[in-house]
């Protein structure tokens, strides 16, 4: 009972700072738009006239659906470690024998609130600038696995920026080079089947491609460059092995962490 009422506290803490005090979902919803508004506008100008615009906007909204899972997973999870040791709290947390993960169990909640609705306020603006998105459930096992598969990466994922940040003090060059170049070099913003041989071979070689593959598909807006079911086993092999990987190095340094100290926490 006390581990669900601090998994509460810190939900409610994160819910009231975050999103309401700070202004934080409206800020987020405006920041969001124009981004998007950026992104939409060359598919707009340049969109090839032979292509239905729902089409393009179905395109386009798996990509921002991806794209910002990647981006809770950097600045939400792997960027809170960071502000926990930067503020203390990381050492508070250890010392009262309780487990970092009850953080972010009550983290989690809200991470998944502000992408629900940056979800819904993209398929508004590619509704109204594109048209509606042509994407429907066309295989929802496929659905089931890609959606379970992606959870398993962006926590692999996190951890590992999370080790990283408890390593050397600091992850930002890190997190600026993967959040920004890993969604389009591993098939994030663009189907695989539209890259380029070389980045192809690229993608494939990370866990990242394979269940963003599985939801394009399962949305109807592409096919796999591999065969599906082939994708689907090294997809789910692919991203248990990661988990196992990430975690494991989370906890190496975690027990270096007991015995060397917090190192000085910088923003870069």
């Amino acid at each position: 009972m006390g581990r669900l009422e601090a998994v509460k506290q810190v939900f409610l803490a994160y819910l009231k700072a975050e999103l309401i005090r700070s202004h934080g979902l409206v800020i987020g919803i405006l920041s969001l738009s124009v981004w998007l508004s950026l992104f939409i506008a060359p598919l707009l100008l340049f969109r090839p006239p032979g292509v239905p615009p729902g089409h393009i906007s179905g395109l386009a909204l798996t990509a921002v659906v991806i794209f910002i899972a990647y981006s809770v997973a950097t600045w939400d999870w792997a960027w809170e470690l960071r502000w926990l040791m930067f503020h203390g709290v990381l050492e508070h947390v250890i010392v009262s024998g309780s487990s970092i993960f009850l953080l972010y169990a009550g983290v989690i909640p809200v991470s998944l609130l502000w992408y629900s609705v940056s979800v819904g306020a993209s398929a508004l603006l590619l509704t109204a600038f594109l048209g509606p998105p042509a994407i429907s459930v066309a295989d929802p096992v496929t659905l089931l696995i890609a959606v379970l598969t992606m959870v398993v990466v962006l926590f692999a994922y996190a951890m590992l920026l999370g080790a990283t940040t408890i390593g050397v003090g600091s992850a930002g060059p890190v997190l600026e080079l993967v959040g920004f170049i890993l969604p389009i070099a591993t098939g994030g913003l663009v189907p695989l089947s539209y890259m380029p041989k070389a980045l192809q071979t690229l993608a494939l070689a990370t866990p990242f491609s394979y269940p963003a593959e599985l939801i394009r598909y399962s949305l109807g807006v592409s096919n796999t460059v591999l065969p599906l079911w082939e994708t689907e086993v090294i997809g789910v092999t692919y991203s248990l092995i990661f988990l196992l990987v990430a975690y494991a190095l989370f906890r190496v340094q975690l027990r270096r962490l007991l015995k060397e100290g917090i190192r000085t926490v910088s923003m870069w």
